[in-house]
């Protein structure tokens, strides 16, 4: 058996060729999470500008307050409210909406700790199980339309 001698150079050479290969490797993964922070980024502004409408709409004549759209009023029966009631509701469900979308956004890019998604699965729960606010996920992404279909189809009249 014949031994091969390599020389202190080529040894050199090897180590500085890995460390330039493990170098690209890691700014190929910088690169990847920094192109994921500007998506949600673009994801978070797109969605806020939808809500900053919706709540435009229902704060420019004094109708309705911010705290007014977390009341429960959302989950009374639409057919029992008077037209400026239903056009109230509709717009603050379609902020709720984008809120719970634009959350589970985030979750799937990565960025919303677990914790804070529980949170948000438990509302997004909540609102699927109400018959009466089922009507506002019609035109969500489609990825958040298959996570909501894969939760229970029952729902509740209140």
């Amino acid at each position: 058996m014949k031994r091969i001698k390599v020389s202190f150079d080529t040894w050199i050479q090897l180590l500085g060729m890995l460390g330039v290969l493990g170098g690209l490797i890691f700014v190929g993964l910088e690169m990847q999470q920094s192109q994921r922070i500007a998506i949600a980024g673009q994801i978070q502004a797109r969605n806020q500008a939808v809500m900053d409408f919706d709540l435009a709409l229902l704060t420019a004549e004094g109708r309705v307050s911010r705290q007014t759209m977390s009341l429960p009023f959302i989950e009374i029966d639409p057919a029992t409210m008077t037209e400026e009631q239903r056009e109230i509701r509709r717009h603050a469900l379609n902020w709720q909406t984008n809120s719970l979308q634009n959350a589970f956004q985030q979750y799937e890019l990565g960025l919303l700790p677990e914790d804070v998604w529980q949170q948000v699965q438990d509302r997004i729960q909540n609102r699927w199980a109400s018959c009466y606010t089922r009507e506002t996920y019609s035109s969500v992404i489609p990825s958040f339309r298959e996570y909501l279909e894969s939760l229970s189809a029952e729902c509740v009249s209140n």
